[in-house]
């Protein structure tokens, strides 16, 4: 039988399922503007629920299995939806270069192709400007609309490279140790829907090159990393904004590799490149549209577009030279050099922003999925197509497009100004591992916990019993065990200091008495810091072992917390170096919050990361009262994050908030139970 978990993704599929389905019906030709509006949103939702309701239980090979059936079928659902007008340009462009013609030499409406005008031609859009494609990019066009002169020829095209590049997604993620879950940030994000299988942009072929480019990186295969760049900038030449940080962090002895590539197509357009750059300073520099920074700064200078470029292009120098100092690993630095150009560019589409989707399956970002979400925004410009009106897409529509990513993306930079804009710090390989366990009274649940401990396929170097004077036989049970037990002061924050301190241990998982951890929990843990230097700690993630929609409800959202805010949970088995703990202090000792204290002085040190299901937690506190627990949890978290910014602790007082009402909630039970 179904569990409320499987219930619900297979909800969440068909949402995305049918969303797809309804591009195949009349109404999205006769209600466009609204099937898109609509199905976006509801896309949108069904995506979020598949990545946060994603089956437990599964194999390696069974999770990229299901990850990759899923994604070819939302694909397959969604091509019903018409192209975009760019692709006629991508048809006839690629017909007249086939025909020997040469598209940087005359812009499409040029008497000089007047033999060559078709259906396709009357759809493209900027028929009076040259074009601003790259030669590679020019000769797959010419090679697909030589084999099959259709719009369809493009979508099963590009369908296929991006296949390839979640299948890349999936690689990388593998290799870091990291939650291969989190490819379906890219996978089912209906950004990537839209764009590459519904409306076919080529974009995609520039994300695959870039993608494969730092795979190349991650197996240390420099040269091959340097052509596939090359690719990418003979795709869409935005990518030449990474050859700054290949040449400081890539082995710039192997930059040569890069001109094969650049070189090779261009040969066959050799005496028109110049129509090429006029194209792209034409599109790329003296046209401005829905930029969100671009824009702001254009009118403020009353409308001068070229001197905005200007002040834009000297921000994004600043932007690029910070990034190769401060940001040591390559795929992070270029993630924010891809986020800044898109937020810099003054031209921005909603299929741009797809450019840095991939990197949020890497690095997931609340901001960016804020943005997925209100992009959608985009479509109302189909309102006035509809109207018989040239396309416009409303400043209001902007506004909503923008402005909560900029205030959640304002929330999420202030680590770096936390940080003092100082460099990444690289921490060394961690060879070994204690896990501390706070108790209290624990004597039901502490035997199971360890004997959980004891089964680890990575075995701890240390683990510590960390006990606040329980008056049962919590510590003996731990003793008879053959486990180090301790006497701290009472207080769950003591107690884990207490027990951090008495480690002599690289990593430290902090793990409840309540909770039972799956047998590669301390692998996983060591091998996402081993392989990933810069992160400081995290959390494993929990499930409850009572499954039911309640707590599905808070795994979902403990999941996404964790994921996109850094913020976790002391049972959802939090982890980090000791090394970076003597950094900022130690360990908190709150009596209450030390988990959320913890969490933030993680983020203000590194990266922090989830690592999906893996520590299993009593129901306990969840069977009376749901609903005014969520809340009553809400408003610590608000009332400890307010305090904390004007320095003042409050945790003793919520602790003793807290404790009263699990005592009040106690005696509740035991009166309905009499």
């Amino acid at each position: 039988m179904l569990n409320s978990r499987q219930l619900f993704f297979i909800f969440s599929l068909a949402l995305i399922f049918l969303t797809g389905a309804i591009h195949w019906t009349q109404w999205a030709i006769d209600f466009k503007a609204v099937v898109m509006l609509t199905s976006y949103a509801i896309l949108f939702f069904g995506f979020i629920g598949a990545w946060l309701s994603f089956p437990n239980g599964l194999s390696a090979g069974q999770k990229i299995g299901l990850i990759l059936l899923i994604s070819l079928l939302a694909r397959i659902l969604i091509m019903g939806m018409p192209v975009s007008d760019d692709v006629y340009r991508y048809l006839w462009e690629g017909k007249i270069i086939a025909a020997g013609e040469n598209p940087y030499q005359y812009p499409a409406n040029h008497a000089h192709h007047v033999t060559y005008r078709d259906s396709y031609w009357e759809e493209m859009n900027h028929k009076d400007k040259l074009t601003a494609y790259p030669p590679l990019a020019e000769l797959v066009f010419a090679g697909v609309s030589s084999i099959t002169y259709s719009p369809w020829a493009f979508k099963f095209l590009f369908i296929l490279a991006d296949l390839c590049v979640i299948w890349i997604i999936i690689n990388i993620l593998s290799l870091r140790g990291s939650d291969i879950r989190t490819s379906i940030l890219y996978a089912l994000n209906p950004l990537t829907l839209f764009a590459i299988a519904g409306e076919a942009h080529f974009d995609v072929l520039l994300i695959l090159a870039i993608m494969l480019s730092l795979l190349c990186i991650e197996k240390k295969a420099f040269a091959w990393a340097w052509i596939w760049l090359g690719i990418a900038v003979q795709i869409k030449f935005i990518a030449v904004v990474l050859i700054p940080l290949f040449l400081w962090r890539c082995h710039w002895r192997y930059a040569w590799f890069i001109f094969i590539p650049l070189t090779l197509p261009s040969l066959y357009f050799l005496d028109s490149l110049p129509g090429l750059f006029k194209g792209l300073w034409t599109f790329g520099v003296m046209n401005a549209f829905n930029g969100p920074i671009h824009g702001p700064i254009t009118y403020l200078l009353n409308g001068n577009i070229a001197v905005a470029s200007l002040v834009i292009f000297t921000l994004f120098g600043f932007i690029t030279l910070w990034t190769i100092w401060a940001i040591k690993t390559p795929a992070r630095a270029a993630y924010i050099l891809i986020a800044s150009l898109v937020l810099l560019s003054p031209v921005v589409h909603y299929w741009y922003i797809l450019w840095v989707i991939p990197f949020v399956a890497l690095y997931p970002s609340m901001s960016w999925l804020v943005l997925t979400l209100t992009s959608g925004a985009y479509f109302t410009s189909i309102f006035s197509v509809e109207n018989g009106a040239d396309w416009f897409l409303p400043f209001w529509a902007m506004c909503l497009m923008w402005l909560p990513f900029l205030f959640v993306l304002a929330y999420e930079l202030r680590m770096i100004f936390l940080r003092r804009f100082k460099s990444t710090t690289l921490w060394s390989k961690p060879e070994t591992l204690a896990i501390v366990v706070p108790t209290l009274n624990e004597y039901t649940h502490i035997k199971s916990c360890l004997l959980a401990l004891a089964s680890l396929d990575r075995p701890p170097d240390e683990i510590i019993i960390s006990d606040g004077s329980s008056i049962d036989h919590t510590a003996t049970v731990a003793r008879t065990m053959g486990f180090r037990v301790i006497v701290s002061k009472r207080g769950r924050g003591a107690q884990i200091k207490a027990g951090v301190d008495a480690a002599r241990s690289d990593v430290v998982l902090v793990i409840h008495a309540d909770c039972t951890c799956a047998n590669d929990v301390s692998r996983r843990v060591m091998t996402i810091l081993a392989k990933n230097p810069d992160v400081v700690g995290g959390a494993i993630g929990q499930r409850f072992k009572t499954a039911n929609p309640r707590m599905l409800i808070i795994e979902m959202l403990n999941d996404a917390r964790a994921t996109l805010s850094g913020i976790t949970f002391g049972d959802q088995g939090q982890f980090f170096r000791t090394a970076a703990a003597r950094n900022w202090g130690g360990y908190p000792d709150y009596p209450l919050m030390e988990d959320i204290e913890l969490s933030l002085r993680m983020m203000q040190t590194g990266r922090v990361v989830l690592l999906g299901e893996g520590i299993q937690n009593s129901a306990r506190q969840w069977r009376d009262d749901f609903i005014k627990r969520v809340l009553l949890i809400l408003k610590f978290v608000i009332v400890f994050r307010l305090s904390r910014l004007f320095n003042r602790n409050v945790t003793e007082k919520l602790s003793a908030m807290y404790y009263k009402n699990n005592r009040t909630n106690k005696h509740k039970t035991i009166r309905h139970h009499n």
